[in-house]
C-alpha cells in the first residue's frame, strides 16, 4: 500500500530539546522539595498527565506531586524558547527536503504539546513550510502513550493507519503510534531502544535521514 502521510513527533525528534526538558523537570522537582532522577524524568517525556501522575505517584507516593512539578517546570521555562533556539536534529532538513519529491505525501506534526509554542519554533528554524498540518494532544482527551493523537490524525486526514508512517524518539511516542496501528520508525534520542521498543518499532535508525531509502520505497 502506498504511503499517504507521515507523522512527526516534535521534541527530541526534530529538535534537540529533550535534554532541556530533562533538566527542567529535575529543577522543578527540586524546587518543590523532591529529588528527581534522570530515569524518572525521562519517563515523563511525551506523556499524558494521567500517566505522569501514576509514574510520579509510584516514585514519590503522591500523584499530586506531578501537578506541582509540571506547574513549576512551566513557570521555570516560561519564555525559554523565546530567548533560545535549540538545534535542529541531524538529518532532519535532509529528510524533509527529500520528501518534497513526493507530491501528495502529507507531513503532519503529532505532538504532546500546545500548537502555538511548537509552531513558533518551526517558524524560527524555517521548518514550518515542510508541514501540512498539526495535531496537538492538548486538544484531545488523552495524549501519548495512548493511541488518541495518532488515531485522530488519521481521521483528520481521512487515511487508514497502515497508509501512514510515524517518526518517534521516545518510548511513549512509539507506544502511542503502535497502539493506533500506525507503523513507527524510532530514532532514539535520550533512551536506547529496549526489547519492547524493538518489538513495537517497524524500523530503528540512529539518524533520521538514514531512513530516506526505506521511506522512498514506501512513498514511491
Amino acid at each position: 500500500m502506498r504511503l499517504k502521510a507521515i507523522f512527526f513527533d516534535h521534541d527530541g525528534l526534530l529538535f534537540d530539546t529533550e535534554k532541556i526538558y530533562l533538566e527542567y523537570w529535575k529543577k522543578a522537582a527540586k524546587e518543590c522539595g523532591w529529588e528527581m532522577s534522570d530515569e524518572l524524568a525521562l519517563k515523563l517525556r511525551s506523556c499524558d498527565a494521567s500517566v505522569g501522575r501514576k509514574i510520579v505517584g509510584g516514585a514519590f507516593g503522591s500523584e499530586e506531586a506531578y501537578d506541582a512539578f509540571r506547574a513549576k517546570r512551566k513557570e521555570l521555562m516560561a519564555g525559554y524558547f523565546d530567548l533560545h533556539t535549540p538545534d535542529v536534529k541531524p538529518g532532519v532538513r535532509e529528510l524533509l527536503e527529500h520528501l518534497e519529491m513526493f507530491p501528495g505525501l502529507r507531513k503532519v506534526i503529532v505532538t504532546q504539546s500546545a500548537k502555538e509554542k511548537k509552531t513558533q519554533l518551526l517558524e524560527k528554524t524555517g521548518l514550518l513550510p515542510y508541514f501540512d498540518d498539526f495535531v496537538a494532544a492538548t486538544s484531545l482527551k488523552r495524549g501519548k502513550p495512548y493511541p488518541d493523537p495518532y488515531s485522530f490524525a488519521c481521521r483528520k486526514l481521512h487515511v487508514m493507519p497502515d497508509e501512514c508512517l510515524a517518526y518517534e524518539d521516545s518510548p511513549n511516542g512509539v507506544r502511542s503510534a503502535a497502539a493506533a496501528g500506525v507503523p513507527v520508525i524510532m530514532v532514539p534520542d535520550l533512551t536506547e531502544p529496549d526489547e519492547e521498543m524493538k518489538r513495537l518499532s517497524t524500523k530503528i535508525f540512529r539518524r533520521i535521514d538514514e531512513s530516506i531509502p526505506y521511506v522512498s520505497l514506501l512513498a514511491g
